[in-house]
Formats: structure tokens, sequence, C-alpha cells
């Protein structure tokens, strides 16, 4: 196994207390949305007996998750078991006991950020997403925060993680956004990319980005295939580089997003296509 992931230099920007938060704060923005949906009565009808009960039941392990990252995160800023056990009602001793498990694999899991699986070709994360890919867990988590914030922070989750942040506590926004698609999915996203931007994307663009892309590494960067998405409302560089270690997944970088409806809109594509869906 190599000693090295694609994501060490972006883990490395952050502390580790930083990145429990960041997990956090991404096991937070889950449950809300899971609770949220529970709260929608129009599918009752549809729901088979029990259902609900059973909504409600992953809900409660959810919060389980939760709690116990919230302990991590509270470990690793340099809270001690008292102060932990203060607030959980029960004694130091009890606090160590349930939670040290958790703690100790989350140590040991920036000993061994992943591992392969049993072809030996795809990695498989130790640490949580969140830790293990911070820039983008803080793309998606900023962007989705500040749909539900009533204040005007463009980095509301992110702005308070990075070392030295500036003087006036503002970060240049990043209008580069990166992920990951299921090769069958590519043909879709490009699609999908020219429709949000009022673009044409014909079959000669296919044929270019399919010709071009199977000559690509992801981890060469002048191998890397740009794709000008060009249409009346905006124009977006599409960088595309096969994943690898994983023929089934393709790099995918999209430049020139600056409008934050569509940078939502490219996000959840990334989220609908990739290796999440």
């Amino acid at each position: 196994m190599t000693d090295f992931t694609p994501y060490d230099a972006e883990r490395s920007a952050f502390t580790r207390a930083a990145l429990a938060r960041l997990v956090l704060s991404d096991t937070s923005v889950d449950l809300a949305g899971a609770a949220g949906n529970l709260a929608i009565t129009r599918f009752d009808d549809q729901t088979g007996p029990g259902g609900r009960v059973s909504e409600a039941a992953a809900l409660r392990e959810a919060a389980d998750r939760l709690l116990t990252r919230a302990v991590i995160f509270e470990r690793e800023r340099g809270s001690s078991w008292e102060q932990i056990a203060h607030y959980l009602g029960t004694e130091p001793a009890d606090a160590r006991e349930r939670f040290t498990p958790a703690v100790d694999r989350w140590e040991r899991a920036f000993e061994v950020p992943y591992r392969l699986d049993g072809s030996g070709r795809k990695r498989v994360p130790q640490l949580p997403t969140a830790a293990y890919d911070p820039e983008t867990a803080c793309r998606q988590l900023d962007l989705s925060v500040r749909l539900r914030a009533f204040f005007g922070d463009e980095h509301p989750v992110s702005g308070a993680l990075r070392p030295d942040p500036p003087a006036d506590g503002r970060l240049p926004l990043r209008y580069d956004l990166d992920g990951r698609v299921h090769r069958r999915n590519l043909g879709l996203f490009m699609h999908l990319l020219a429709q949000f931007t009022d673009a044409d994307f014909t079959s000669a663009d296919w044929d270019a980005v399919t010709a071009h892309a199977a000559s690509t590494e992801e981890g060469v960067r002048g191998t890397w295939y740009t794709h000008l998405v060009e249409g009346s409302t905006a124009s977006l560089d599409v960088r595309i580089a096969q994943v690898t270690h994983d023929d089934d997944l393709v790099a995918v970088v999209v430049a020139g997003a600056t409008d934050a409806a569509l940078r939502l809109r490219v996000d959840t594509l990334f989220e609908a296509l990739g290796p999440g869906a």
C-alpha cells in the first residue's frame, strides 16, 4: 500500500481539531436534513406500517454518531473527560469508557488514512469523508449552510477552521469546484452543465471528451483534458482526468462558476453523479 493519498496537501492545511470540527459540521447537516424530511406529511399514506418509526430510529442512531463526533472534537481541542462528562450527566470514567474506542479509531485513521479493497485498486477511506477530503467538505457545507443561515457569511463553516485567516475575517471565494463522477455519468454531467449555462454540447463535443479523457491521469496534471462549455449565461472550463486506481471514476474540476446559484447546481451534480450516489 502506498503511504500517500490524493488529499494529503489539503488535509495538512487543517489542524486535527479543525478536521474533527468539520466532521461534526458534516454530521450535523446530514442529521438536520434527515429530520426535516421526517417532518413532511404528504407521503405518509405511501409508507408501510411502522415506517415512520424506522425513520425516527435512524435519526436516533444518527444523533448518537453526532454525539460521538462532538466528543472527538472536544478531545481534539483539549477538553478533559471531566468537562465532557459534566455535560453528559455522567462520571468521567464512564464517559471515557464509552467514547475511547471511537477516539482511538479516529487517531489510528491518521496513521492509515485509507486501505485498499479486495481488488487492490480502490481506496477505502478510514477517516470520515469530511476529514479525508476537507476542501470538498468545506465547499459543500458552506453552500448548504448559507442556504439556511440568516447572516451574510460567505464561509459559515470553513471560515473559522482554516489557519491564519485574514485580519478582516473574510476569505476569497474559490471558483473551482472539483469532485469525482462515475465514468458512465460523465456524458450526463457535461450535458447538464451545458443546460445550466445555455450552451450547446454536441455529439462532436462528446467524442472529443471521450477521446482525450482516455489518455489522462489524475495524478499527472499535464495530462488533464480541458473542455470549454461556453454559454450565454456563463463560460466554464471543465478539466477531466481518469482517477488513478479506479477505472470507474473520472476526476472533474469546473472553473468559472462565479454565480452562487450555478455553483450550487454544479455541486449538486457532483453529489448526484459521483461515487456517493
